[in-house]
């Protein structure tokens, strides 16, 4: 029976016993739970976009892991804060107060067994505000160190977009469908793209206020698109999203390894010596 996916088997905790979880090494070791959605995306791409996304690429990083990487994965929280696509079908939503109440019992969980280190790792541009805030919590509940860390957003170099993609490309768009054309192209319908329209267009006199951006507003997705598309998925290709892979396979590797064997820093102010 195959309940790993696409992670190592040998890196999945599920597989082990509870004697074996006591009797691992623990002082270098980090346990990941994949975070994620069940979401609409548009009439092209499959509602396990996000959660598809996230176990592959992690997959391939922990195949990427040196072998005496203590890196261990619980099964994805698959369902995550999605309430910005409520009103589009396929969309199965927890509330902010549900995933964190679900995050701090898993948690306590890590902790009990035993582990220093919690990574809540994300794949859903829905969730990082969520799991801000319930990091630190956990952090003072349990004292685990804990790593929110989300797939795209660890300073990977910026990919080149025209001005309106860069704009509006949040959701189902070139980037994400890219992506799923690499990995999962059966899944992607593409000739449903063809009919998507324009890309939403602000009032006139907006400068600074954008959907994406250090000055944004809240919004859900009926209020930008009436497809649930941001962005325009038509420029999408498989090798722009392999691309794409590479990068952040490449840096998620190297975070993972690090947030392992992580010490929280030396309090400024105490006796370095």
């Amino acid at each position: 029976m195959n309940l790993h996916g696409p992670i190592p088997k040998e890196r999945y905790l599920p597989y082990l016993t509870t004697t074996d979880i006591e009797g691992l090494p623990k002082a270098d070791a980090a346990v990941i739970l994949p975070v994620a959605s069940i979401e609409q995306h548009g009439p092209h791409l499959p509602i396990v976009s996000d959660t598809l996304i996230g176990q592959v690429l992690l997959g391939r990083a922990l195949e990427r892991a040196p072998q005496n990487a203590r890196l261990w994965v619980l099964p994805p929280l698959v369902y995550g804060k999605s309430n910005e696509h409520r009103a589009f079908p396929g969309t199965f939503t927890l509330s902010a107060s549900t995933l964190s109440a679900v995050i701090h019992d898993i948690a306590d969980g890590v902790a009990r067994s035993g582990f220093r280190r919690l990574v809540l790792l994300n794949s859903h541009g829905g969730n990082p505000g969520v799991l801000s805030h319930v990091a630190r919590d956990v952090r003072e509940k349990t004292g685990l160190m804990v790593f929110p860390l989300t797939v795209f957003l660890m300073g990977l170099p910026d990919e080149e977009h025209d001005d309106d993609e860069a704009r509006w490309g949040t959701h189902a768009g070139e980037w994400e469908t890219s992506l799923l054309l690499h990995l999962a192209p059966e899944l992607v319908r593409a000739e449903r793209t063809e009919s998507l329209g324009q890309l939403p267009k602000m009032a006139d006199g907006i400068e600074h206020l954008t959907l994406r951006g250090p000055v944004t507003f809240a919004w859900l997705s009926q209020d930008v698109s009436t497809t649930g598309v941001m962005g325009d998925p038509r420029k999408s290709t498989a090798e722009r999203g392999r691309g794409t892979a590479d990068l952040i396979v490449e840096k998620l590797t190297a975070v993972l390894c690090e947030m392992a064997r992580f010490q929280m820093p030396i309090p400024a102010g105490s006796d370095q010596s």
